[in-house]
C-alpha cells in the first residue's frame, strides 16, 4: 500500500506544530507522508517485511509519544523521525540476539504472506544478503550514509542532518561508499570471488 503523501519541507513544519498542539488530521498526514521512507529504511536495514512494518508501525507510536520533545533548531522532522527509527533497529537487534531462534512456521507463514514462491522468496533473501554482506565492508557511517540516502529516501541536507555531518561529508561518504559496493559486488569483485 502507497501511503505517501507529497508534502513541501514547510507543509512539514506546519503539521508537526499541530501535531504538537495534538491534531490528530496532523499525525495523520505526517504519518502518511513518512511511512514509505521510514518502512524501506527499516526494510533494508532488517531484510525483513513483517519485521519492518512492525518498527515501523512502533517508529510511529514514539513519534506520537514524543513529538512534544521535537524541537527543530535548523534540523528537518526527517533527521528526528529517522533516529527514532535507527534506534528501534538498534533495539530490535538486541532483543534479536538474545533469542536467536526464528521457529518455521514464522518462515513458512513470511513466504506465504510475501506472495511469492519459495524460490522467488529465498532468490531475494540471497541477493539482499548478498548486498548486506558486502555492506560490511564499509564503515559503519558508511552503511549509515546509504540506509538513509537510498533505502530511507532522504536529500543529502536530511540526511547530514540525521548524522550530524555536513552536506559534503555525505557526498563524500556516499561516493566513496557506493564505488566500493560496485567493486565488491562485481564478478571479478573480492566479495563475489569470496561467495563462489
Amino acid at each position: 500500500m502507497n501511503r505517501q503523501q507529497t508534502l513541501t519541507r514547510d507543509q512539514v513544519d506546519r503539521y508537526v506544530v499541530l501535531a504538537q498542539k495534538g491534531e490528530n488530521n496532523a499525525f495523520e498526514a505526517l504519518y502518511d507522508h513518512f511511512y514509505d521512507q521510514i518502512f524501506r529504511y527499516i526494510a533494508f536495514k532488517t531484510s525483513d517485511s513483517h519485521t519492518a512494518e512492525d518498527l515501523t508501525e512502533d517508529v510511529f507510536v514514539r513519534m506520537l509519544e514524543s513529538i512534544q520533545k521535537f524541537k527543530p533548531l535548523g534540523h528537518p522532522f526527517s533527521s528526528w523521525l529517522f533516529r527514532i527509527a535507527h534506534n528501534r533497529v538498534i533495539d530490535h537487534y538486541r532483543k534479536r540476539s538474545r533469542d536467536r531462534n526464528v521457529p518455521l512456521e514464522k518462515i513458512v507463514a513470511t513466504v506465504a504472506d510475501s506472495g511469492s514462491t519459495l524460490d522467488e522468496y529465498v532468490e531475494t533473501k540471497l541477493a539482499m544478503h548478498e548486498v548486506n554482506q558486502a555492506m560490511q565492508n564499509l564503515t559503519e557511517l558508511q552503511r549509515e550514509v546509504l540506509n538513509l540516502r537510498f533505502a530511507g529516501g532522504l536529500s543529502i541536507k536530511e540526511t547530514a542532518d540525521a548524522i550530524g555531518r555536513n552536506e559534503n561529508s555525505v557526498k563524500a561518504l556516499q561516493h566513496s561508499a557506493v564505488k566500493k559496493l560496485r567493486h565488491l559486488l562485481q564478478p571479478n569483485g573480492n566479495f563475489s570471488q569470496q561467495l563462489a
